[in-house]
């Protein structure tokens, strides 16, 4: 090899960082912050491939790490109320009575709502550990918001996902697309039957009860 070819080569140095922690395992007072239209999506069910309408509620927690950032951490739905639905048993759960058959619920209205959150940690396929929800209930206190969440910062990440993953997916086989999704995409629910019943915590941490002048009316 040359000098000249030598003296080309260029250093480049590169710093391993860590990745962000997944959201402290426990129960914690928390308020939705926001519900993301996520439009039409591909889905895998029992094997098989399918396109569905799918949502997103994030909720915000009491839980503040060392720096003082909020806890935060969202789960994703199809969006149906049907009586077998994991939506119907979610917003039964949080309000503390089923969804009734014929029954219609504006999901905007979840949006600024209170509740208690029971976050178990997990691992997915290439055993990196994340946070999930494993059951909500009745609040036992109002949480004001932090003021720290950006819900366009929020849609500006899921829109460059999907970009990604369109370009990743072959030609001819596209994802329909869905409209841009507003703060409070979905205006009113599906009317279905009742929901299903209420999933048991897998921590097995007990939820406190409300305080005596906390009034845990979700308005849903």
């Amino acid at each position: 090899m040359s000098e000249s070819v030598l003296n080309s080569v260029v250093s480049l140095i590169l710093e391993c960082k860590e990745g962000s922690k997944p959201h402290r395992e426990g129960v914690f007072a928390a308020r939705c912050a926001d519900l993301v239209d996520l439009g039409i999506v591909k889905d895998v069910f029992q094997g098989q491939e399918r396109m569905v309408h799918k949502l997103r509620l994030l909720f915000e927690t009491e839980y503040r790490d060392e720096l003082g950032k909020a806890g935060l951490i969202g789960k994703t739905f199809t969006a149906s109320l049907h009586q077998k639905s994991k939506l119907a048993g979610f917003v039964g759960s949080w309000r503390g009575r089923p969804v009734v058959p014929g029954e219609s619920i504006d999901l905007g209205k979840l949006v600024g709502a209170s509740c208690t959150l029971v976050i178990s940690h997990r691992q997915n396929m290439v055993g990196r550990t994340y946070a999930a929800i494993d059951a909500v209930s009745k609040p036992t206190k109002k949480v004001a918001p932090s003021g720290q969440y950006d819900p366009a910062e929020t849609r500006r990440r899921i829109a460059e996902w999907n970009a990604k993953d369109a370009a990743g997916r072959p030609a001819g086989n596209p994802i329909p697309s869905a409209a841009a999704a507003p703060l409070n995409p979905v205006a009113a629910a599906f009317p279905q039957p009742a929901a299903a019943a209420p999933v048991v915590p897998k921590s097995g941490a007990a939820v406190p009860a409300a305080s005596g002048d906390f009034d845990p009316e979700v308005g849903f």
